[in-house]
């Protein structure tokens, strides 16, 4: 964006009053409600999770996106959306969750239902996120229901593991190597650190990482920090290997 800025400065007239300033109109990749379909050679498409309980796919026509298909209720709004290939059958489906703890999964062609979990098994889900961490060939289910943080298996639909933390309420969960051991960690934006492999609790921070995260190596020792945002404006930085936050005055 600051690259596009910039060249449209270059490109403005020199009368500044005579010009019209470019707007920012915002990221849709931002959004965790709205995914790209893959859609081969037809037409660009575009899936969209909402507060009312539904997913819906829009279509591109005429420079526009037009509504093909709307999902029954959900039973919950929809807090997250995933297009990947979660059950290894080498073709993507939509994944959507909701906060009254459903989770789907629907054909990414036809839109028809494939799996849902069991109404009754989960109250609620703070959070979600998919990643393979055990190395099986397909990925895992991550997130926190009912205040435990909880493993499922993509594939194969069954609870692998849960914590014995009930107190769980993040908002946001990453995967990634931040302690440097070569293996990856589960971090969650309030303030805990599981191993990914064997789901010990490496670290409670005395407080949360923020309302949203990152992770990205500032400091070029090859293990990225988390960068935790916080009311929306504040940036701060966490060095998990050596538990604590970090200062990046030199």
């Amino acid at each position: 964006m600051l690259r596009l800025i910039l060249c449209a400065l270059w490109l403005a007239p020199l009368s500044s009053q005579a010009a019209e300033w470019p707007a920012y109109s915002g990221d849709l990749d931002e959004f965790d409600n709205i995914q790209r379909l893959p859609s081969g050679e037809g037409p660009a498409r575009l899936v969209l999770g909402d507060n009312n309980g539904r997913i819906h796919v829009y279509e591109e026509r005429d420079h526009t996106y037009t509504g093909v298909w709307d999902s029954d209720y959900l039973e919950g709004a929809v807090a997250g959306v995933f297009v990947l290939d979660i059950n290894d059958d080498q073709l993507d489906e939509i994944i959507a969750y909701t906060d009254q703890g459903r989770v789907y999964y629907f054909d990414s062609q036809d839109y028809t239902l494939l799996w849902s979990n069991s109404p009754n098994e989960y109250t609620r889900i703070t959070s979600l996120t998919i990643g393979d961490i055990d190395d099986d060939p397909q990925p895992e289910l991550v997130f926190c229901a009912d205040g435990r943080l909880v493993v499922y298996d993509g594939r194969d639909q069954y609870e692998q593991w849960r914590s014995d933390q009930t107190d769980l309420t993040a908002h946001q969960i990453l995967i990634g190597d931040v302690d440097g051991d070569d293996e990856d960690e589960i971090v969650l934006n309030d303030g805990y650190v599981f191993d990914a492999r064997f789901f010990d609790l490496e670290w409670q921070s005395p407080e949360p990482f923020g309302e949203r995260m990152g992770l990205l190596d500032l400091d070029e020792d090859l293990i990225p920090e988390v960068i935790g945002e916080f009311q929306g404006r504040y940036l701060r930085i966490f060095d998990i290997d050596l538990r604590r936050e970090k200062s990046l005055s030199r």
